[in-house]
């Protein structure tokens, strides 16, 4: 499995510089309101299956937090390259999702156990 992680890693870095170099600038997207509703719809699930199993001491937490995470930096991130006039807006949304992609990480990483005195 490992193998196949450094194969699939290897084969992206040539296909980056070619997007990097024949993508447009610009381009007209199909579905746009529902790619990005979705999006943000599949983050709120994460963040309400966070806090339910968080509240539960869930076993899973880690891994929702996690996929969770992942979701709101790649939402800032996309919001932000993607902005054109309205970057100031991306950017205060961006400082929301940031901080909350923060706190789903300090969720997923375990904590030691307290110590018996």
């Amino acid at each position: 499995m490992k193998k196949l992680f450094w194969a699939a890693g290897l084969c992206l870095l040539p296909w980056i510089a070619v997007l990097g170099t024949t993508l447009p600038d610009v381009v007209a997207a199909q579905h746009w309101r529902l790619a990005w509703t979705g999006f943000d719809a599949a983050e709120a699930a994460g963040l309400l299956l966070t806090a339910w199993l968080l509240g539960r001491g869930d076993a899973r937490t880690p891994l929702v937090a996690t996929a969770t995470a992942t979701l709101l930096l790649a939402d800032a991130w996309f919001d932000v390259v993607t902005a054109g006039d309205d970057v100031v807006f991306s950017l205060l949304m961006a400082g929301l999702e940031v901080p909350l992609a923060l706190a789903c990480l300090t969720v997923a990483v375990p904590r030691p156990a307290p110590a018996h005195v």
